[in-house]
């Protein structure tokens, strides 16, 4: 008895000390990783900076701070829309990837909050998603105020090029969760950041770089669905899950896709006439769309397991522009794009900025007669920045259009131009430096950017040489009918070239020159200017 009297109150002692090793251990963790990622909290420094820098873009998204990339979590919910984004909060270059934030209220004014979510252990928040829990599926819900759910890819990568943190012994990213239930000014971690999705193996990715996934309600099934790209090694797998928490997730099928690459997007649209109206009756039909980081996109059905493409796959990029994303939850059934403009090279102009977003555009689907395809246009909110509007004579030549455009001179516009080319002879507009094309022989639009300036060098070496300009072609730009529309979205940092509707886009980062701010033709023989519109379009950042 003595022997079993002294074991025990032993046994009890060695679980008490096990069980508060255990908490010491896991407090210890969570201020370790509490530490580690107060030195990205740093959103209070960024208030000494404005928004009127020269080269700052009047009316596309940019961080008052630092380095932007991937559009993330775009959402709307009770009254705001909400745009998360790739961001590093410690340099102008890309690498400590973070949750930016920033709300507007409609689409084009924007307030930065900050940094939604912050690197923790080992590991980087990557791009991803965001929903409103609407059905409280988390359990979290406080009162009236639903839930705002983030999924993300947390990135374990030994690359050292990616942050501050000491790299880890291999690479293994996996997907998780934060939650806010205060309209999204603060978020916590699910599960203290673990994983709602694990890794999926190796033998998919060696590398193990699975990432970028896309959240969604999906009502037929009454599933919360998310896709899943599986990784630069995985040979275009796209993998959908399934939950009725958000919490745990079933494997429902894999897309297997030569061209698939990355911020993989999934929703249905109402298909439209080839004029872009919207079909009466039993007309009406509703497909489902998924698209890439690099807009390769089919169009098929998809019911809430697999999804099964009607027609071969179409690309809708051209130019400067990666890993758009649709937002989630908006009020009318409206699907608007964001993209992430590469290439702009603010810095070289001493900006603190690196950086800007597309200006978002609405998205649709057209049954062109020839296949069912993509359409983007910029949204109606624009209008609400306009300033002065200019508006020239119908029927006029290119040589008579030049004498109304001399004393025009503006930064930032809203071009709506349709015209009817000579069927013989060329014809060039020079917009802020950038030239549009239009050649007569192959019917085709050639955009061209000036030449950008190689990276500057702290030193007292003379100025780079101008690598040359960036050139793009949009095929098949005049209509059956002879007559090209454009639609030209000009801003401090940029060019954006929508053709006959939107059935194809341009983006350019062109950092212009603050003294050129004209528009001009040249050449175009016998072309004739049915209409020509000039918006100016004002700063979205005024009294920001």
């Amino acid at each position: 008895m003595k022997k079993s009297t002294l074991q025990r109150p032993f046994s009890i002692n060695l679980a008490a000390k096990a069980t508060i090793f255990a908490l010491t251990t896991l407090c210890a963790l969570e201020h370790a990783m509490a530490d580690e990622s107060k030195q990205f909290d740093n959103f209070e420094s960024y208030a000494g900076t404005g928004y009127g820098q020269p080269h700052r873009p009047l009316f596309h998204f940019t961080s008052l701070r630092n380095w932007i990339n991937d559009p993330n979590g775009l959402l709307y919910y009770d009254g705001e829309y909400h745009l998360f984004f790739q961001h590093n909060p410690l340099g102008k270059v890309w690498g400590n990837m973070t949750w930016g934030h920033a709300v507007s209220t409609d689409l084009v004014r924007w307030k930065q909050l900050p940094h939604a979510i912050l690197p923790y252990g080992n590991g980087y928040i990557f791009s991803g998603t965001g929903v409103v829990d609407h059905n409280n599926s988390l359990g979290f819900q406080e009162g009236d105020t639903k839930t705002l759910a983030l999924m993300y890819s947390y990135a374990l990568d030994t690359r050292l090029r990616f942050g501050v943190f000491t790299p880890p012994e291999k690479n293994q990213y996996y997907q998780g969760i934060a939650y806010s239930t205060d309209r999204g000014r603060t978020f916590q971690l699910l599960n203290e950041g673990g994983p709602v999705i694990p890794n999926q193996g190796m033998d998919l990715d060696p590398n193990g770089t699975e990432r970028d996934p896309k959240l969604f309600w999906h009502e037929p099934s009454g599933k919360w669905i998310t896709t899943l790209w599986l990784g630069d090694k995985s040979n275009g797998r796209v993998r959908f899950f399934s939950s009725t928490d958000l919490r745990n997730w079933k494997f429902e099928s894999d897309l297997v896709r030569p061209w698939a690459w990355e911020c993989f997007d999934l929703f249905e649209l109402p298909v439209l006439d080839k004029d872009g109206n919207l079909p009466e009756g039993d007309k009406l039909q509703k497909k489902w769309l998924i698209f890439d980081g690099s807009l390769d996109y089919e169009v098929g059905s998809f019911d809430g397991k697999t999804f099964k493409s009607e027609q071969a796959k179409l690309n809708h990029k051209l130019g400067q522009w990666n890993a758009a994303q649709t937002f989630n939850n908006m009020p009318g059934e409206r699907r608007v794009i964001i993209g992430w403009l590469t290439g702009s090279q603010f810095p070289n102009k001493g900006m603190p900025f690196a950086h800007q977003l597309s200006f978002p555009a609405e998205l649709s689907i057209r049954d062109t007669g020839n296949g069912i395809q993509m359409y983007r246009w910029p949204i109606d909110e624009i209008k609400s920045l306009y300033g002065k509007t200019w508006k020239l004579p119908a029927g006029i030549t290119p040589a008579e259009a030049n004498k109304k455009l001399e004393d025009i001179s503006l930064e930032a516009m809203d071009l709506s131009l349709e015209f009817k080319p000579d069927e013989a002879e060329d014809m060039v507009i020079k917009i802020r430096g950038s030239i549009l094309k239009v050649d007569a022989k192959k019917k085709q639009l050639e955009v061209s950017a000036k030449p950008l300036p190689k990276q500057l060098e702290v030193s007292a070496k003379p100025q780079p040489k101008q690598r040359p300009g960036r050139k793009d072609v949009m095929k098949d730009a005049i209509n059956e009918d002879g007559t090209v529309k454009l639609r030209i979205l000009v801003d401090r940092g940029s060019i954006e070239v929508f053709l006959n509707d939107g059935i194809t886009v341009l983006t350019h980062s062109i950092i212009h020159e603050l003294e050129d701010t004209k528009i001009s033709f040249e050449d175009g023989g016998k072309t004739v200017i049915k209409s020509m519109e000039i918006n100016e379009v004002t700063s979205s950042w005024k009294n920001r």
